[in-house]
């Protein structure tokens, strides 16, 4: 379900319905606001098959009867036979190349290769399947997508690699690159795309979203609260209630944490360091409910202005900076625990109480 973002749907239909759509998207913002879901959209409005009235170009048996187009600002039609694969993920032609083996291709004679599913980074075997592919036309799309997401995991040799494929694709293949640290790719990478900024939503539109989907009301209200204008969080709250419950003790521990030892802080950099190389995704909760936590400390001290305020403001700068660690593969640890460090000891009566706020 894509919630919000109306002006950048407005922008992917124009460049999608342009003669020449650009080669090569970036679609950078937080985890959670909706990037993968645009970069699918774009690829639904490149492919529908009522964006012209005709069949796509290489259709082949799939070949579709003419059909009466619609307006740019009514595609996709969501409808027709590529835009519900797409909507399913189920697109031969639309490709996601991710960190793991996807699209591994070992140099021609190299027998040793090793398998590599549960890799970091996306590789230069991936980017040398992904050139092969760019290579072939589409199977039945009139575009052929490629998502690289997440883009900042590209590895060195491979993020040089890609280049030249960026600059010059084949004309029925286009990227659309996904990242949520973007500063970490390569300046060449970013020159070579058309850059779009995916921003938060308003809580009020995620909540309008959700309720428009089926969602009951009171949970559509307390789930955009807690998504921190991220529409991809708030639908994994309302699928998934014990995600709230485990919200609630993330904050509830973050006030533990607050008024702690630097011996308790280091106990707590330790556990979060063995989640994170369990299970890397599963540690953003934590780091959200310290933004969180932190936003609400900020929020009671702004009327004063004082050192509490600048406390948390320090506090906010120290969880965005262990973000930014961990991207680039400072040792986990090392950052939790330098995060955890610069959070002040707060008093013996912090609230864990979290009030509504305006906009998420």
């Amino acid at each position: 379900m894509l919630i919000g973002h109306e002006a950048i749907l407005r922008e992917l239909r124009a460049l999608a319905t342009d003669p020449e759509p650009p080669h090569a998207l970036l679609l950078a913002g937080p985890d959670g606001t909706g990037r993968r879901l645009l970069a699918r959209f774009y690829a639904q409005v490149l492919n529908c098959e009522r964006r012209d009235g005709g069949a796509p170009a290489a259709a082949g048996m799939f070949a579709a009867e003419a059909v009466e187009p619609l307006p740019a600002e009514q595609l996709p039609c969501g409808e027709c036979r590529p835009c519900r694969l797409i909507e399913t993920d189920a697109h031969p032609d639309v490709v996601h190349l991710a960190p793991g083996d996807t699209l591994c291709k070992p140099r021609v004679g190299d027998s040793s290769h090793p398998a590599h599913p549960q890799s970091r980074d996306i590789r230069i075997c991936q980017v040398r399947g992904l050139i092969e592919l760019a290579s072939r036309y589409p199977f039945e799309a009139r575009y052929r997508l490629v998502m690289v997401e997440p883009a900042e995991r590209l590895a060195r040799e491979a993020a040089h690699t890609i280049l030249k494929t960026l600059e010059e694709p084949p004309g029925h293949t286009v990227f659309a690159l996904v990242s949520a640290a973007p500063e970490a790719l390569l300046e060449t990478i970013i020159s070579r795309c058309r850059r779009i900024d995916v921003r938060s939503v308003p809580r009020d539109e995620i909540e309008a979203g959700l309720v428009a989907g089926g969602i009951d009301a009171a949970l559509a209200a307390e789930a955009a609260a807690a998504s921190r204008g991220r529409p991809g969080r708030a639908l994994q709250y309302v699928e998934d209630p014990d995600l709230m419950a485990a919200r609630g003790r993330l904050l509830e521990r973050c006030a533990t944490i607050s008024i702690a030892s630097v011996a308790d802080r280091f106990r707590h950099a330790e556990d979060l360091a063995t989640r994170y190389r369990k299970e890397r995704s599963g540690i953003e909760g934590d780091l959200d409910a310290w933004e969180t936590f932190w936003q609400e400390q900020l929020r009671r001290a702004a009327p004063e202005r004082g050192e509490a305020a600048a406390e948390a403001l320090a506090a906010l700068k120290a969880v965005t900076q262990c973000r930014e660690d961990l991207l680039t593969n400072v040792i986990p640890r090392a950052a939790f625990e330098l995060m955890l460090l610069r959070f002040p000891r707060l008093r013996l009566d912090v609230t864990t109480q979290e009030e509504p706020a305006a906009h998420a």
